[in-house]
This record gives structure tokens, sequence and C-alpha cells, in this order.
């Protein structure tokens, strides 16, 4: 199974801002799926963008790129 990354834009309730917002990973088989997952789930507002290659966490500062702890989801599937 593939992961997929959702967005969704709202307006920020505090700043009355339009913005784009990052919504939940699908994991299904395709983007195609993916999208029907929302809608059939009640989160059809989501919009599948992409899917997910994978994860760089950061070191303990929170900036750094710890390139050692990439979790490279093309390499699990």
């Amino acid at each position: 199974m593939k992961k997929f990354v959702t967005e969704l834009r709202a307006i920020d309730p505090k700043d009355g801002v339009l913005k784009t917002w990052c919504g939940q990973h699908i994991q299904v088989i395709s983007i195609k799926d993916a999208q029907n997952y929302c809608e059939q789930h009640g989160i059809g507002y989501l919009k599948v963008i992409g899917e997910l290659i994978s994860e760089i966490p950061t070191k303990k500062d929170g900036i750094t790129p710890d390139w050692n702890k990439e979790i490279n989801y093309e390499n699990l599937n």
C-alpha cells in the first residue's frame, strides 16, 4: 500500500486569511483510491495532492534534517 498526502484550504479563524493546511495521510493503492476514500469517509473536503515518498525527521534543534533517520516509503513498498 502507498501513502498519499492531503491538504485542506480553509480560512484561519485567528486572522481571517485563507490558508492551506496539511491533511491526514491516506494509505491505499492509488491516488484515485485515496480521493475515493476521502469522499466515502466524510472527509471529501480534503484534496489528495500526491504520494508520500519519504519523511525526514529533524535533530533535537527542530530545524536540522536528520538524514540518518529518514523513512523511505518507496523502499518499504
